[in-house]
């Protein structure tokens, strides 16, 4: 089974400036916006220490390392610390402790899983809008992310207190607009792959600061699973599209 993915609006919980340390709510109970429950209390490994936090899943951009993953309630909490190793670890601990960055995305196997019971829905009405239960699961990762309601705020924002080299990577690693690259208030584009062609790159035009903003911030959405996990059934069931 492939790992999956599930972002959650993240809760800080407390942060420890002095020695970089985070506590965070990082997964609860709530059905998800794929329709999708991972259950805190199926959460299988006890021991995460010296797990690896990244930036937005991205293996390339590591912020920290937890110290330690718990459940709680109806809840994982996570305690990490991020690097002040890189400027970007750093850069990613202020945005985190100011809560600009606050949500958190889980990569885990899943293990056991069902359609919701009937005793389930009649504690939880919610859950009749469910259509997979995780009952049991295994943290292999977790990620930094962000879900920006107003993404021209919360770049602005981000623009305002991350160091350049920083703000460069946010700006490389956009996807959605593999072909575009802001620089300044133009926008590029850039030439296909494979195609050598001198004036394929041209400068289009000039941009607001809220479409800078919006080919930026596609790059901090949640990671849409619904593909993922279709797929993830399909290939159990024997199902090839």
């Amino acid at each position: 089974m492939a790992m999956l993915r599930k972002a959650f609006e993240g809760q800080l919980i407390e942060v420890q400036p002095g020695r970089r340390e985070i506590v965070a709510c990082i997964s609860t109970s709530a059905v998800d916006r794929d329709g999708d429950v991972v259950l805190p209390e199926g959460l299988l490994r006890k021991n995460y220490a010296g797990l690896t936090v990244f930036y937005n899943h991205d293996t390339a951009l590591p912020l920290g390392a937890a110290q330690w993953v718990k459940k709680s309630g109806d809840r994982v909490l996570a305690k990490y610390r991020c690097t002040d190793k890189t400027q970007f670890g750093r850069d990613m601990f202020a945005l985190a402790q100011d809560g600009i960055l606050n949500s958190y995305s889980v990569g885990f196997l899943p293990g056991e899983f069902s359609n919701p019971t009937p005793e389930e829905i009649a504690r939880r009405p919610e859950m009749k809008k469910a259509r997979r239960v995780y009952r049991q699961w295994e943290l292999l990762e977790f990620s930094l992310v962000g879900i920006p309601a107003n993404p021209e705020a919360t770049m602005l924002a981000i623009s305002k207190k991350v160091a350049p080299e920083t703000w460069a990577i946010l700006q490389r690693s956009t996807p959605g607009a593999a072909r575009l690259r802001v620089t300044g208030d133009r926008l590029q584009e850039l030439p296909t792959p494979g195609i050598s062609d001198r004036n394929t790159s041209k400068t289009i035009r000039l941009l607001s600061r809220g479409e800078i903003a919006w080919h930026i911030a596609q790059q901090l959405r949640a990671v849409n699973t619904e593909n993922i996990v279709n797929a993830a059934f399909d290939r159990q069931a024997g199902i090839v599209r």
